[in-house]
């Protein structure tokens, strides 16, 4: 039972209400510094297992839990599921096979060069971020040759970026299934995601982790990827009616109940996405992004 195994990991005061179960948060003494004097706040969905804490944020999946209380690997989270007999209610992922197998996408990538050092100049990229996230230009089109990896890190593809067209190579890759960046170690606990790999590259380069959507839709798979991988989270999406739109529509969907969740808040700001301001004018903005809970058009 879900009750035995939060026991058994050190979750204390726990009692049911109904589909979910109340308990002590078991982070909140180590993200605040104070033992929570009221356990009211920390709660589990039973069949998902996603919890969140309305007092310090702290939230997640219950494998995270597990790896965060016990300090084990993910194999061995899994494993102590089965050994308490917990069967998740969780989401079905989708399956899709790319075309092409990672070795040739590698033998694919390896045809195109370094971007020219003005193209770097122009968006403002560290060569040591561009080279980090794997980046190429293609010659003849004068584009950015952006790598797709999958969640595991594996090559699904690459899209070619110039001022005037994307096109993304292999046709049909389903990018909606991952992130740009997903293949990057990031430290830290927190990520910004962006919607162009070319901002994402530009905020990593200011040091800030960031990884992209490639477009302004959100998919559940990718913030269920964001949040396996990071503690909080940072929505930059353009500053547009399209970026406004989706931001709106994922706190109308309470992911922001699952980890905090800061908005990349573009008052005072005329650019039009995170690209287009300096660097002055990330870090003010930032340093100011206000909780999703706080945040409005």
């Amino acid at each position: 039972m879900i009750e035995d195994l939060l026991e058994d990991i050190g979750v204390e005061d726990l009692r049911p209400m109904y589909d979910e179960i109340g308990g002590r948060c078991p982070m909140h003494e180590q993200r605040t510094g104070e033992r929570e004097n009221h356990p009211r706040h920390w709660s589990i969905n039973r069949g998902t297992g996603v919890h969140h804490c309305f007092s310090c944020g702290y939230s997640g999946s219950l494998v995270k839990l597990i790896i965060d209380l016990t300090k084990m690997g993910l194999w061995e989270a899994y494993q102590l599921l089965h050994r308490f007999d917990v069967d998740l209610d969780l989401p079905a992922e989708e399956v899709w096979i790319p075309p092409l197998p990672a070795v040739k996408v590698e033998e694919k990538l390896s045809e195109f060069g370094p971007p020219p050092e003005r193209a770097m100049k122009r968006r403002r990229l560290r060569p040591e971020a561009v080279k980090r996230f794997g980046v190429r230009w293609d010659v003849e089109e004068s584009g950015w040759v952006l790598p797709i990896h999958g969640p595991s890190g594996d090559l699904w593809g690459w899209q070619i970026k110039t001022p005037d067209w994307v096109r993304n190579r292999p046709p049909g890759i389903r990018k909606s299934l991952t992130l740009f960046g997903v293949n990057i170690r990031h430290d830290g606990v927190g990520v910004v995601l962006v919607e162009s790999p070319l901002d994402a590259m530009y905020l990593d380069g200011l040091g800030y982790p960031a990884m992209a959507t490639f477009g302004a839709e959100i998919s559940d798979t990718q913030m269920r990827l964001v949040i396996e991988r990071f503690d909080e989270l940072t929505l930059s999406l353009d500053n547009d009616k399209a970026g406004r739109n989706e931001t709106e529509r994922l706190l109308a969907l309470r992911w922001h109940h699952r980890l905090p969740i800061h908005i990349f808040d573009y008052r005072g700001v005329t650019a039009k996405d995170p690209g287009e301001c300096t660097p002055e004018q990330i870090h003010a903005v930032m340093a100011d992004a206000p909780l999703a809970a706080f945040w409005s058009t």
